[in-house]
């Protein structure tokens, strides 16, 4: 028996997170904070995201160089180097391009070595107190490189090591490992003060992530300290500064600064910048075409931003900017949504509930709402206090849940 639509008045919009502002200030800050909160998850994955890249333009300058007589690669950019460790004194490389993990810096291997014997050498240097090989050997265990298993501990201490011995870019990482949790636990402190002296030190990683950790306490601390890091092409500066002329937090509201530096971080392939890059055109901002904004919007799921997810989904559900797809948009809303984004959750929910892309089944849709609404989603909220004013049954399994094998549907006595 097919399940009965449940009556809400639900408005299914594209929820772009930039366009006009909110009625009212409350609102507004709510809606600013969800998305600092977003941009702190962003900065951790665009930074593993930059090291990914990265491994694979090592492995390719690895293999072009051991067919010529070069002895040497430069990290994330596939091209010769000398030798020796490139950190003389803990300075940077001659790369003017962002100075993530693992995106600048000479790593050291030999043609004639295997990968154990490579580990090796470096290993026994770094216990010799060799900065540059305990910097090297770091970024080879955090991006996996030449097939040896990931190990953000090791990577971890032997970036430790490194930014002891004065090395900033190093400095900048194990600032960042400390406040993230990576390969050990969180020491937010401690973090914080080796990403102030890569800062210091003029490292743009750890401008970006200094600046960023003291925003909220010191913005006009860390506002220049982001400029500078987005003007040397830091992408997590980039795409932080742009989410910040877009909103106007921290900064008067600037949609050609906005424009500006999220262009810059989405031609790096950043999905939060491609998706509110997006939102701005969609929502008539930033003098980009609409059609400009859907093809970044698809881009900006692609690369598996949550709000581009939802409204790609939507609009494949809806038709608008692509060919209606309305299953296909519905499973990208879905896998948004078992990824944990609250708002995709209430998508979901109110796509069950009017049968778009997915079977209209009720118990579906009351368990999104409900796991939307525990998240403080508010369209969630009100929906839950339709299904609560309607005596529907609030927590059956999902049909196509995450997982979960359905009871039999029907209402609560």
């Amino acid at each position: 028996m097919k399940a009965m639509r449940i009556g809400l008045a639900l408005g299914m919009a594209l929820a772009l997170g930039v366009g006009a502002a909110a009625a009212d200030p409350q609102t507004d800050e709510a809606n600013r904070q969800r998305q600092m909160a977003s941009m702190r998850q962003e900065a951790a994955r665009a930074d593993q995201a930059s090291a990914d890249r990265s491994l694979v333009q090592q492995q390719n300058a690895a293999n072009a160089s051991r067919q010529g007589a070069n002895s040497g690669m430069a990290a994330g950019r596939g091209g010769a180097s000398s030798s020796t460790p490139g950190w003389a004194n803990g300075g940077g490389s001659a790369n003017t391009g962002p100075q993530s993990v693992v995106d600048s810096y000479t790593l050291t291997f030999w043609v004639q070595e295997s990968t154990p014997q490579m580990l090796a050498r470096l290993d026994d240097a770094a216990r010799n107190g060799d900065g540059g090989a305990a910097y090297n050997l770091a970024r080879i265990y955090y991006t996996g490189f030449e097939g040896v298993p990931r190990d953000d501990a090791a990577a971890r201490r032997l970036f430790g090591q490194a930014a002891r011995a004065g090395h900033a870019q190093s400095q900048a990482n194990y600032g960042f490992f400390l406040r993230q949790g990576i390969g050990g636990e969180v020491d937010a402190a401690e973090g914080q003060r080796w990403l102030k002296a890569a800062s210091d030190a003029g490292n743009s990683f750890g401008q970006a992530q200094y600046a960023f950790s003291i925003l909220s306490e010191k913005p006009e601390a860390a506002l220049p300290l982001l400029k500078t890091a987005a003007d040397a092409g830091e992408m997590t500066a980039q795409a932080l500064l742009g989410s910040l002329y877009a909103m106007g937090y921290a900064v008067a509201q600037d949609d050609s600064q906005a424009v500006h530096y999220l262009t810059a971080a989405a031609a790096q392939n950043e999905p939060g910048s491609q998706g509110l890059l997006a939102g701005l055109y969609l929502t008539g901002r930033g003098g980009g075409s609409e059609t400009e904004g859907y093809r970044l919007l698809k881009l900006g799921a692609e690369g598996g931003d949550a709000d581009s997810m939802r409204n790609y989904g939507l609009s494949l559900v809806q038709g608008k900017g692509y060919p209606k797809d309305a299953a296909a948009g519905a499973a990208i809303v879905r896998r948004a949504a078992v990824r944990g984004d609250a708002k995709s959750q209430s998508l979901l929910g109110d796509l069950y509930n009017e049968g778009l892309g997915v079977p209209e089944r009720e118990e579906d849709a009351i368990y999104w709402w409900n796991r939307a609404a525990e998240a403080g989603d508010a369209e969630a909220v009100e929906a839950m206090n339709a299904v609560r004013a309607g005596n529907y049954v609030i927590g059956r399994a999902p049909t196509e849940g995450v997982a979960e094998v359905a009871n039999a549907s029907g209402r609560g006595k």
